[in-house]
């Protein structure tokens, strides 16, 4: 009877205590995708060309970007981390005959988190929230720098800026740029069932505190241009995991 009492009390206390589960803190990626510009280009019908009536269409303004990442796990679902990214931008040509194509580069600090930190998808009994708890969200702080390919008012060239009273650049470094994003991710385990690899599909928004990134910056004095320049990238990306090892329970 005594020994009954103790393997039952030693099963209740295996149930009442959280699983653990061992995870790498370290984590080396790379990305690539979709890019989409939101600049101060306009369609419709052009003011300054007879008959000239550009649409905006689904890929004018995109095109391609690569990544490359390197973060810290403090649980399975908190990481922070660093990423460097080689983005191309375009857009146009427009009603007022801008066009252009961005080159940029940008190095981003972000903090990530996934659902799993807050909710328990081990004892739930819910499939749902099992298959939610890698669902994440991101936020950061970048430094973007580039050229694009817009000549300077009067230059003959095309892309040109239309006028004198624009104040856009053709080179910019320094840029600060606020990243957010959403992701999933998949874990792919290795045979000891710890997280090896995991691959992510990620849309992210970059607002940028410039006007400079398409090379147009009308004079606000003069014109209706109050916004800066964004753009948004969507994603897939590889990860490999490795180095000191976490416990983690839940």
């Amino acid at each position: 009877m005594k020994k009954l009492l103790i393997i039952f009390l030693l099963f209740g206390a295996f149930k009442a205590f959280p699983q653990s589960n061992n995870f790498s803190r370290i984590g080396i990626g790379v990305g690539a995708g979709l890019t989409t510009a939101y600049t101060g280009l306009s369609y419709g019908l052009s003011p300054i060309i007879p008959g000239y009536s550009p649409s905006k269409t689904l890929a004018i303004n995109k095109s391609k970007f690569f990544a490359g990442s390197l973060d810290y796990y403090f649980t399975p679902f908190i990481t922070a981390g660093l990423e460097y990214n080689s983005v191309e931008l375009k857009d146009g040509t427009d009603k007022h005959n801008r066009a252009f194509i961005s080159k940029l580069t940008s190095i981003e600090a972000r903090g990530t988190v996934s659902v799993g930190q807050f909710i328990d998808f081990s004892y739930a009994g819910s499939d749902f929230l099992y298959n939610i708890r890698n669902l994440n969200a991101s936020l950061g702080l970048g430094f973007v720098s580039g050229t694009n390919n817009v000549g300077d008012f009067g230059s003959g060239t095309f892309p040109s800026r239309q006028h004198a009273n624009d104040f856009g650049k053709s080179t910019f470094g320094g840029v600060i740029s606020v990243p957010a994003s959403i992701g999933y991710n998949l874990n792919i385990y290795d045979v000891y069932q710890e997280i090896r690899f995991v691959v992510g599909f990620n849309y992210k928004i970059n607002f940028v505190i410039s006007d400079d990134i398409d090379g147009f910056n009308d004079d606000s004095a003069m014109f209706e241009n109050n916004s800066n320049d964004v753009y948004t990238t969507l994603g897939v990306s590889v990860k490999y995991l490795f180095g000191p090892r976490g416990l983690y329970f839940k």
